[in-house]
């Protein structure tokens, strides 16, 4: 039996499981929920729209709405001041605000895996993070890009400050006309652009460098999950299925995403989303689950580079409720 096989029936059996554990519809007025997205409309949250284009959130008695991200809007701010219900943001960033006292927890993880890279011209000699002294490096200013590169140097002990860091931006013209030797981008954004442009350039990746961490994380507040748990419950599971038939039907997903995004360019969506499957469906555990080793990493290397005050209880900061209630999993 090989390994896609195996997986399609991994998946058959989890969405058969969730499936049958969805409520029937109920008569009830519908739970208004809005959710507020890490980014502007694009496959990077494909599976939340073809939960809605399929009917998983009606069929959870859930009226959804959408909340487009972008510059200058912090999905954890919208969900703590109430702007919005549910929120997709960094995890990183999740631990910092709930360490200043702000009430967002963690229910489930989208990207088990983190897209972030950092490219460099291909003529450069950059080809691993040694070479990053004495070059100017673009990730100052948004923090899971910034907190990944630090974190690497860190573990292979360069010293930084022989780094010239830079604001991060999303120009890749900034790398291209070499104003920047380096710039953080994202497998599932920017890696792509810069091939449909032909550019040619070097990867380095942070996780083969024994940086492990999560990116799109599904978080919540402390007053949602105590006032109206069964609502957390039935919008997780929506959405879960909602992903896992985007992992199964990466064409159907792309169609529900091209019904949202401004940016109509269907090859791009394909790719992005192409590039976001083993992201998100590693192969280990369940889509969605999170684990607490990489919590446990994710809150020492915020520590380490002092964005965390002090050391804090990292359990208060994700729950794994929700997650054991949609797939069955005793706690």
């Amino acid at each position: 039996m090989n390994a896609r096989f195996r997986i399609s029936i991994l998946l058959l059996l989890l969405g058969l499981l969730m499936t049958a554990c969805a409520p029937r519809e109920s008569d009830a007025p519908p739970d208004e929920v809005t959710v507020q997205l890490k980014w502007v409309h694009q496959a990077q949250f494909a599976g939340f729209y073809l939960a809605q284009e399929r009917g998983y959130y009606a069929q959870e008695n859930i009226a959804i709405t959408f909340a487009e991200g972008g510059p200058g809007i912090n999905p954890l701010e919208q969900v703590s001041k109430g702007e919005a219900d549910f929120g997709v943001g960094a995890p990183d960033d999740i631990l910092v605000r709930r360490s200043q006292g702000e009430p967002v927890v963690a229910i489930a993880t989208i990207y088990r895996r983190s897209p972030i890279v950092f490219a460099a011209q291909a003529d450069s000699g950059i080809k691993a993070p040694v070479d990053f002294l004495g070059s100017t490096v673009a990730v100052s200013g948004t923090i899971d890009l910034e907190t990944q590169f630090r974190a690497m140097m860190n573990r292979l002990d360069l010293d930084i400050d022989q780094v010239e860091i830079v604001p991060h931006s999303y120009d890749l013209t900034r790398l291209y006309d070499r104003e920047v030797d380096v710039i953080a981008v994202y497998l599932t954004g920017g890696v792509i652009r810069m091939r449909q442009e032909g550019a040619e350039v070097n990867l380095i990746w942070p996780s083969d460098y024994g940086i492990h961490m999560y990116a799109d994380t599904l978080m919540t507040t402390d007053q949602m999950i105590a006032q109206n748990p069964e609502l957390v419950t039935r919008f997780l599971r929506a959405s879960l299925r909602g992903w896992r038939a985007a992992i199964e039907e990466p064409e159907a997903a792309t169609e529900a995403t091209l019904q949202y995004a401004r940016e109509t360019d269907s090859t791009l969506q394909v790719q992005m989303m192409a590039a976001s499957v083993p992201l998100i469906h590693t192969g280990e555990d369940q889509i969605g689950w999170m684990r607490a080793d990489i919590w446990a990493g994710m809150h020492d290397i915020l520590l380490e580079q002092g964005l965390l005050d002090e050391a804090m209880d990292v359990n208060e900061v994700y729950t794994m409720e929700f997650l054991q209630e949609v797939y069955g999993t005793a706690p």
